[in-house]
């Protein structure tokens, strides 16, 4: 029977990303991987082709958390879609504090130098499953041109609101959650107040 590895792929991949918070993407040289991590080298290795498909999985392991937690909304209402999906990744950016800093600070261009067909084409369809959740909501707040609009409600206003404590690392006040949801609401209700002047002109 084989003994489980000493030091898992999670491990890793959290040790990987400590190190770029704190010394960029091409300062996250395997030494410093190894060294937050314990982990020899050799071990790492064997499990990443190489550094920068290590950071890049690790990247993508954090954009996709991201958007599980945005999916996790069954909201069929465009405004409460969309609330519910600001909120939950304004909750998430608070309870994965490094995940939410790694996914905002950094693109996956950032990780994609010395990477295998895989892994890139893993990166370049990463956004394959939020793309029509984004669409849907930019059609049912008034049409394809709202897709900055959904943008601006799911992405942009959550992650505002949150990164100035994570990078600060203080504990927002329980009022900055109740003014993103009233930011949202009030942006998509623009949205719609504008789409449906459109459709009146003549």
């Amino acid at each position: 029977m084989s003994r489980p590895p000493l030091y898992s792929d999670g491990e890793i991949m959290d040790a990987a990303r400590a190190v770029v918070l704190k010394r960029g993407a091409r300062g996250a040289t395997i030494g410093a991987i190894t060294d937050q991590s314990g982990a020899p080298t050799g071990s790492i290795y064997h499990r990443f082709a190489s550094v920068d498909e290590l950071l890049a999985r690790t990247w993508m392991r954090a954009m996709r958390r991201v958007q599980e937690a945005l999916l996790s909304s069954e909201e069929q209402d465009p405004e409460a879609a969309a609330v519910a999906g600001a909120l939950a990744v304004y909750d998430f950016c608070l309870r994965h504090r490094e995940e939410a800093l790694l996914a905002a600070s950094f693109r996956w261009s950032d990780f994609a130098t010395d990477l295998s067909h895989e892994t890139r084409s893993q990166l370049e369809g990463l956004n394959n499953r939020i793309n029509p959740f984004l669409a849907a909501l930019a059609r049912q707040l008034g049409g394809p041109g709202q897709q900055d609009v959904a943008l601006l409600a799911v992405r942009d206003l959550p992650f505002g609101a949150a990164l100035p404590h994570i990078r600060n690392g203080t504990r927002p006040p329980p009022e900055r959650r109740k003014r993103l949801e009233a930011a949202v609401r009030a942006v998509v209700q623009a949205s719609a107040r504008q789409a449906a002047a459109a459709c009146q002109r003549p």
